[in-house]
């Protein structure tokens, strides 16, 4: 049966090539206008064949994707082009004898040419060997126009999102980058979806999501938007990676350095809502050493709103319907700080040890005042009351990494090795005060009730990885390695009443004390090779995963062990005229997190409570992406199409009971855990990048895609089925006198859950931005949500019953920054921090108390 399963995936794979180069390989015969040219009256033959690699002369980082030109000396027509790989190399073959030289474009370099190339009969092949090409900055009258990276670029498994230059977010954080993110959502929350799915792994620099074990919107909302350089999205990771997630992985990566003597950053922000950030960044490397360290604190004060209705019907009563509106008015404050310590030690040029540590703590105050109307008749309410909840969370956390990285004289062979061990404490205070009145809220009738609780959760996690790199040839290269993940869980959690003036009693069916402990093994394998102009990557892991869950209040124990294997593919075809077509294959993992699978009941409100599913399995996702690309001198299309099934789909259910204990006879909603007999969702995206001139750039992003969902589980037989559609518009100007200014906007449309659809969602925010004091202090200012239209609004619906919420904040903020960049801090950036951010040494899930 097994080599059955390794035939089947080499065929499918060498399907998948064929299907990539059958439709360009038509195009590109000859009088299809690939630019090459012939003398009149006769062809002269084709022998030659033209390479090499293209790096970049500061870093020596290849350049992946940048566009070479073969042209004629003789009249600087063009006779053939071709892409670079991800190691910067390109080849042209099936050239006619003559004299040449060649033109390297890449965004953010100047078009740079090298001359004097000769292929004759004696001599057909050329190897140009190394290329370095310089980014500079090009002075154009008045306005200067910096070497800076385009918005997007893509490589063999990923897409890589620049947004160092982005300005509506300057102030915010990088929750507020991701809003500004293709095929990225946010809702009110925070909570990020991919494609249309909330499953999504978030790491940060390649490591823990988590920083330190918050979650991955948690961890975002630490972290200034002015320190983050580029966000890779990758929707079909290779084996190298970690494959939770449903969507795919959204990587994070930090700004860095690593140059002789000094530099850093510093970074003020105010704004509008009480919101007031700062950081600094410093480095100094001296001889072998490199020391660094960075803090960023942040306060805000926002306020919140809401309202909902829910109606519920059919067997629950006498046929008579119920009714409840809710009507929420909030105030969330919150501070935090992070600091980072850590060294880097050269023991020689091929040998580096780096040790560093985090600490994290952020305190969210909450304060939240909601109107309860209930009704049997709609003309009058039978129960009013107020609930007025007052929170308070405190979060310190710590995390301590080692890294040892070696290199060999081959190139590209090395030895990366991780270890990893973070701990997390939260305190969580709540006082609840439920005073009821009379009709048309006139006076309080006297009918108080008083309820607080505490919650005391900590956790740890180790983790250890080790990867590495062996070539077996110039295009050939077989990488494999090892990842452990060890992590326990542990949350207490205390409810009590107040039965008279200053004592209270321990409320045992709200109480709840949860130990959660799971342990990863894993291991892969990857091998990749070029085949004439393919790009073929492969690979396959495996891993055994042991999940205990303790539900000490209860009394009740589970376990679940289980082996999983995830292979995947990747090939790419290059063309000329700077085009490329790319397949991908992935299979990914989405598994319950403590939240999902802990069965104790857990109270938002007097009438809504959720619970988790301790007979929940993982999810698994088959997902299949084909990409097309091409470049012109100032045009980048990006078109692709991607489809993705999931069995076992994990999903929220909802159900309206009065039976809950100790809330016998009220009508509450509970929200519960299903896995699905499958989900299926395909679509179309297209990513648009233009130049309009030298000073102003233009891109655009626009996806359709189709949901289905077939909810067939112990509790519901559900299905649900949608298109929907999100477009997003960015403009870049570059102006005289070191102004920059952009505007963007973007728009969502309804998308569907199991029980429901979550209403349309778009905004508009714009930026400007004055570089100073010879463009090593910028000022800037942003205004976001300028028309003040982002609310986030859902329905649901059940057999019993059909809800509406809408909720929203103040969003339309104004944000006025300032920047200092010491000893010119961030114009390079060294190998390790970039090879840092395809890796995932550590992932540290969510832990949702």
């Amino acid at each position: 049966m097994e080599t059955r399963k390794a035939s089947a995936r080499i065929i499918t794979l060498i399907f998948f090539s064929l299907l990539a180069w059958l439709p360009i390989e038509l195009i590109s015969q000859p009088g299809q206008g690939q630019g090459r040219r012939a003398t009149e009256g006769s062809t002269p033959p084709k022998i030659g064949k033209l390479q090499g690699t293209i790096i970049d002369s500061e870093t020596s980082e290849p350049l992946m994707f940048a566009s070479v030109v073969l042209n004629s000396e003789r009249d600087s027509t063009m006779v053939s082009g071709a892409i670079t790989n991800e190691e910067g190399k390109f080849i042209m073959d099936e050239l006619p004898p003559g004299m040449y030289y060649i033109s390297v474009n890449f965004v953010g370099y100047p078009r740079q040419n090298f001359n004097s190339i000769r292929i004759t009969f004696r001599e057909p092949e050329v190897d140009m060997g190394i290329i370095a090409v310089s980014p500079s900055a090009q002075m154009l009258g008045e306005v200067t126009v910096e070497a800076a990276r385009s918005l997007m670029e893509t490589g063999l498994d990923r897409r890589v999102i620049n947004v160092g230059q982005e300005l509506t977010a300057i102030g915010g954080t990088g929750l507020d980058i991701m809003q500004n993110i293709p095929s990225v959502a946010v809702d009110f929350d925070g909570n990020i979806s991919l494609r249309g799915s909330g499953n999504v792994t978030i790491l940060i620099d390649g490591r823990p999501s988590t920083l330190t074990g918050l979650s991955g919107s948690e961890a975002l909302e630490q972290i200034p938007s002015e320190m983050i350089e580029r966000v890779e999205i990758i929707t079909n990771p290779s084996a190298r990676f970690n494959p939770e997630g449903t969507s795919g992985i959204i990587n994070v990566v930090l700004k860095q350095q690593r140059k002789p003597g000094y530099n850093g950053m510093v970074s003020l922000n105010a704004g509008t809502a009480g919101t007031y950030s700062g950081s600094i960044n410093l480095n100094y490397k001296l001889n072998n050493w490199n020391f660094f360290t960075n803090y960023s604190g942040r306060l805000s004060d926002m306020e919140s709103f809401g309202n909902s209705q829910r109606e519920t019907f059919g067997p629950l009563g006498s046929g008579i319907s119920n009714f409840m509106d809710q009507d929420i008015t909030g105030n969330f404050g919150m501070n935090s700080h992070n600091a980072q310590l850590g060294v880097d030690y050269n023991f020689n040029p091929k040998n580096t040890l780096t040790a560093s540590t985090r600490y994290s703590n952020w305190n969210r105050n909450m304060d939240n005042l909601t109107e309860y109307m209930l009704y049997q008749d709609l003309t009058s309410p039978s129960n009013l009351f107020l609930m007025d909840n007052e929170t308070d969370m405190l979060h310190n956390s710590f995390s301590h990494q080692l890294n040892f990285r070696r290199t060999y004289d081959e190139r590209h062979r090395e030895l990366i090795a991780d270890v990893g061990f973070s701990t997390r404490n939260m305190d969580r205070n709540e006082n609840f005060l439920q005073e009821f009145y009379d009709q048309n809220w006139d006076s309080p009738n006297g009918q108080n009730v008083l309820e607080r609780s505490h919650m005391d959760g900590s956790n740890w996690s180790f983790t250890t990885q080790l990867d590495y790199v062996h070539p077996l040839s110039d295009d050939t290269k077989f990488e494999t390695g090892f990842r452990t993940q060890v992590r326990q869980m542990d949350s207490e959690f205390l409810f009590e009443n107040q039965i008279s003036p200053g004592v209270w009693e321990n409320n045992t069916n709200r109480s709840n004390h949860f130990i959660y402990d799971e342990q990863i093994y894993a291991a892969y394998a990857m091998y990749a090779t070029m085949l004439g102009k393919f790009s073929l990557q492969t690979g396959l892991r495996a891993e055994q995963t042991f999940v205990d869950g303790n539900q000490l209040t209860e009394g009740v124990t589970f376990d679940k062990n289980y082996l999983n294997l995830f292979p995947t593919a990747h090939v790419r075809r290059n063309f000329e005229n700077n085009q490329a077509v790319q397949l991908s294959y992935s299979r990914r993992i989405n598994r319950p997190n403590n939240r999902n699978i802990n069965p104790f009941m857990r109270f938002s409100s007097e009438y809504e409570v959720s619970m988790g599913n301790p007979e929940l399995d993982a999810e698994l996702i088959n997902s299949l992406e084909l990409g097309y690309t091409r470049f012109w001198k100032s045009t980048t299309i990006n078109p692709s199409l991607f489809y993705r099934h999931t069995d076992g789909m994990v999903t929220r259910f909802q159900t309206v009971t009065n039976s809950l204990p100790g809330l016998e006879g009220r009508e509450v909603t509970l929200s519960t855990f299903e896995n699905l007999n499958k989900g299926i969702s395909y679509g179309a995206e297209l990513i648009l990048s233009q130049r309009i001139n030298g000073w102003w750039s233009m891109n655009g992003t626009f996806s359709y895609f189709r949901n289905i969902i077939e909810g067939r589980g112990a509790q519901m037989e559900l299905e649900n089925d949608n298109y929907s559609w999100s477009g997003r518009f960015v403009s870049n100007m570059n102006l005289p006198g070191g102004w920059a200014f952009q505007v963007n906007g973007f728009y969502r449309s309804p998308i569907i859950m199991l029980q429901g659809e979550m209403d349309a969602m778009y905004s508009a925010s714009a930026g400007v931005r004055k570089n100073i004091w010879g463009n090593t202090g910028t000022i800037s200012l942003n205004v976001s949500d300028i028309f003040n239209t982002m609310r986030f609004s859902m329905s649901n619906y059940g057999d019993n019953f059909n809800m509406n919420m809408e909720r929203w904040r103040n969003s339309r903020q104004i944000s006025l920054g300032f920047t200092y960049r010491i000893n010119e801090f961030e114009r390079r950036r060294d190998r390790r921090a970039r090879e840092n951010g395809d890796r995932d040494s550590m992932d540290f899930d969510d832990f949702d108390m």
